[in-house]
């Protein structure tokens, strides 16, 4: 089942992160036509560049609003992406996607995260001119 799309708009909390995913190399079987039979093969994926941003949304409740932090994921940031900076207002479209990793002690976790397919500025903090 594929995720909807969604748009997000809010805020964001921190600068720009530029991160690399690790090179893994595993072991994957597939069935090949010519033996009529499986087999294993090595599949080996090299690291990618990313950039992680910091959203925060408000949702009206009827205690009053409540805030909603979003890591958004960026795998291939436009040149307008490198511009963000925390404050700036901005709009999202993407999907929510669930992932798996590994604590230090070795145990599994899940966390969910925005994986964003296009970024829009709708409204750019004002920064100070260095003097």
């Amino acid at each position: 089942m594929s995720n909807p799309t969604t748009i997000l708009i809010g805020f964001l909390g921190k600068d720009r992160e530029t991160r690399t995913t690790r090179e893994r190399t595993y072991t994957k079987t597939v069935h090949n036509k010519v033996i009529d039979g499986d087999e294993e093969i090595e599949v080996h994926l090299p690291s990618r560049t990313y950039m992680k941003l910091s959203l925060a949304t408000q949702e009206r409740s009827a205690t009053g609003p409540v805030t909603h932090w979003h890591d958004l994921i960026l795998w291939n940031p436009s040149a307008e992406a490198f511009l963000a900076r925390k404050g700036d207002q901005i709009k999202v479209t993407g999907r929510r996607e669930e992932y798996e990793f590994e604590t230090a002690d070795g145990e599994t976790r899940t966390g969910v995260h925005f994986v964003v397919q296009s970024l829009r500025f709708v409204h750019r903090k004002i920064r100070q001119q260095a003097a």
